[in-house]
């Protein structure tokens, strides 16, 4: 899953300058996946802490330096001596210079002998990477509802918009019919002021679709980082299949194997355990070898003058040191600080391994949940599809029974409304089952990009 988020992420996103004529499901999920902070920051996190455990296994390696040095020193100074001469004391200055260039290097190489803090800090290391990378995944999932939920909050605003349309229309057609009918004296003044209170609702209600729309518009805009306008519908026939595996324990099982919240809570304790290790290792013994090779060259003269002598000698080294060195260190007692410390570490591990099974039994309870709910919602989609039907036959049948006068405009403004709700919850429906199915998968750690990817299927172009 890295792998390939990593390939997405370099892939172009659609710029503005030639923006899609429709946007479908995969293609705004790409936005998101080049604008959402989270992603970054969760991205971001997984690298650095990758770099950590590189950081941790350096301190287990050989370490080699190099260092050199080259200096000039020039010196020259007096002083004043005194002498005895003829039973009797003279002053007299003497000078002396120096003139010396020094030049060397050293190579040192350091190699850990035994360090049990570094050992555990290496396995507590790999264990924070994992959990980063688990983290990462869990907020791709979270990234993929996301986008999943407002796309399809954009295309139930989408449905009820028309739906509140097509009423308004039907209201307004029905409230000219009442107008004429009162006027010509076929029907009471009460019918025409039903329908107009009717038309009125159904103006109201497409102008809060309309915000509804908006508002959902703007939702969206915010996770994938511009504005969008145009979304590919869903298909008329949704395809209302069950979850794969059909069984509840085989997705409960896999929940508790690859769900990512779970995997990176274990990682969580795992890292708490061996800082257990990391803690009580600065109270064991440290051993460490160290290689050392030193070469100094010294070349220059020393001068000394005064009115009773002269001299001027060379000053000139050339050497070599070779050290084999064995440091051992051990932090006999330290005031109680590292007993302390191991049993804040300890603390902590339990803090943390209760933590993670509190987690474990939210991922089983909401594991269950969501596989029930997919089930509840197609058996939902399927009898809301089958009340759409029937209230456009009854809407029908009471429209004709209006025109033979066996029916009131009451009886056809209250099926029209029975349709408007039908097709409401109907549409409801739909994207409830999808959202369910969607997070199932989450659940088991099975929510892809190719899961969305394969619901592109059921969006029309």
């Amino acid at each position: 899953l890295l792998a390939l988020l990593a390939v997405l992420a370099l892939v172009p996103a659609p710029t503005r300058a030639s923006p899609p004529t429709r946007h479908d499901l995969w293609s705004v999920f790409q936005l998101a996946l080049h604008n959402d902070p989270a992603y970054r920051e969760a991205l971001e996190t997984a690298r650095a802490q990758g770099e950590v455990t590189d950081i941790a296994r350096g301190a287990l390696l050989p370490a080699v330096s190099l260092s050199a040095h080259l200096s000039q020193t020039n010196q020259s100074g007096s002083t004043l001596q005194t002498a005895p001469l003829q039973n009797k004391f003279f002053t007299y200055s003497a000078n002396d210079a120096s003139n010396v260039r020094d030049a060397g290097y050293a190579a040192t190489l350091t190699q850990t002998l035994f360090n049990w803090a570094a050992w555990a800090g290496l396995s507590q290391a790999n264990a924070e990477a994992a959990e980063a990378r688990a983290t990462l995944a869990s907020t791709i999932q979270s990234i993929l509802l996301t986008v999943a939920q407002g796309y399809f909050n954009v295309l139930y605003a989408d449905d009820l918009l028309a739906a509140q349309r097509a009423a308004r229309v039907a209201d307004g057609e029905l409230l000219a019919l009442a107008k004429e009918e009162y006027r010509v004296g076929l029907q009471p003044i009460t019918n025409e002021r039903q329908a107009k209170a009717s038309y009125d609702l159904a103006r109201a209600g497409e102008l809060a679709a309309r915000l509804q729309r908006e508002t959902a518009l703007q939702a969206l805009a915010s996770v994938v980082g511009r504005p969008l306008t145009h979304l590919a519908p869903l298909v008329h026939h949704l395809p209302l299949l069950p979850p794969q595996p059909n069984d509840l324990s085989r997705w409960i099982d896999g929940a508790l194997a690859d769900n990512p919240s779970l995997l990176a809570a274990h990682d969580a304790v795992r890292a708490a355990r061996e800082n257990i290790g990391v803690v009580a290792a600065r109270g064991l013994p440290n051993l460490s070898l160290l290689l050392s090779h030193q070469r100094n060259d010294s070349n220059g003269t020393q001068a000394y003058s005064s009115v009773v002598s002269s001299s001027e000698s060379p000053d000139v080294f050339h050497g070599n040191v070779n050290l084999l060195e064995l440091n051992l260190s051990w932090p006999i007692y330290t005031g109680g600080e590292v007993s302390a410390s191991v049993s804040q570490a300890r603390a902590q591990y339990r803090a943390q391994s209760a933590t993670t099974e509190a987690t474990r039994r939210s991922v089983v309870q909401q594991t269950h949940d969501d596989y029930l709910t997919v089930l509840s919602d197609i058996a939902q989609v399927r009898a809301y599809r089958s009340s759409v039907r029937a209230s456009r036959t009854a809407l029908k049948a009471t429209q004709e029974g209006y025109k033979v006068g066996t029916q009131t405009i009451t009886d056809v403004l209250t099926a029209r409304q029975n349709l408007l709700t039908a097709e409401e919850n109907y549409a409801q429906s739909r994207y409830n089952y999808l959202e369910a199915l969607l997070s199932l998968k989450a659940d088991a750690g099975r929510l892809t990009p190719a899961s969305l990817l394969a619901l592109n299927r059921y969006l029309r172009p």
